[in-house]
């Protein structure tokens, strides 16, 4: 599915399966909508329409060329839902992901019903900033000029807890997402971080080399009873390939609490 706004010149492939509630899903840096390929299936299996979404520059999506804004970002994601959800959804983020639906959710809250994100990182870089031997292995990660050999090292580090495979993360890396990345950095947090008030299940990895277990922690103890708080064993950054079955039980038993409600 093609979500086409021709007034902003934006185009973003989606990927639809299931039926029933909708939840958009949001990847993470570079990363294509793929990535929730187990977790649509979980999705679907349990009764829930999911949209996965490619961001600019990621498959077939595109948007005018030049800076654009977090809020531009946000607007693309209320458009998927405008069009393709009835004006209505549940908003899950991956990694950046989780940056783009809580903005989404503070941007626009009268389009999100519930937000889930794992992990909670990117609105308190400056009391725990990535180490620089992280970002320069991320830097790594996607640089197919490399051996795999020193990609998978770089992948280890970044984004995989240690004894976690991480060839699956080899491939599908879109450089040309990059700009998102940089959207973001040039936001106030507090514009977004609290995702507009909506409910909020944060799922913590225990071992993310970009956003420690403190970030997920105090983020609860912050926002209070809007947020449901999980933490998650065995797991970096990645978290999607490491811990799907975990994941997917999470975030269906979330929808689910929420739409008993």
């Amino acid at each position: 599915m093609m979500i086409v706004d021709k007034d902003r010149g934006v185009e973003l492939e989606v990927l639809e399966q299931g039926s029933g509630p909708d939840v958009v899903l949001l990847a993470s840096a570079l990363r294509p909508a793929t990535d929730f390929a187990l977790l649509q299936a979980a999705l679907t299996k349990a009764g829930f329409r999911s949209l996965a979404v490619n961001m600019r520059g990621i498959g077939k999506s595109r948007g005018p060329e030049g800076e654009f804004t977090l809020e531009d970002i946000a607007d693309d994601v209320a458009g998927v839902i405008n069009q393709a959800c009835g004006g209505r959804a549940h908003v899950v983020g991956h990694a950046l992901g989780n940056i783009m639906a809580r903005a989404t959710a503070a941007y626009h809250p009268d389009l999100v019903s519930t937000v889930a994100v794992m992990p909670p990182g990117g609105h308190a870089l400056g009391k725990y900033p990535v180490a620089a031997h992280v970002l320069e292995a991320f830097a790594r990660c996607h640089d197919e000029s490399l051996p795999d050999a020193v990609r998978l090292e770089a992948l280890q580090i970044a984004f995989f807890a240690p004894g976690n495979d991480a060839s699956s993360w080899l491939t599908d890396w879109w450089p040309s997402g990059a700009a998102i990345s940089a959207a973001f950095q040039r936001v106030d947090p507090e514009t977004w971080w609290r995702a507009g008030g909506r409910p909020i299940l944060v799922i913590q990895p225990m071992k993310d080399a970009m956003a420690p277990p403190e970030v997920g922690r105090e983020m609860a103890q912050a926002l209070g009873s809007q947020v449901t708080y999980v933490e998650a064993p065995n797991c970096g950054h990645a978290i999607l390939p490491e811990q799907p079955d975990l994941i997917a039980d999470l975030i269906i038993g979330y929808l689910r609490d929420h739409a008993a409600a």
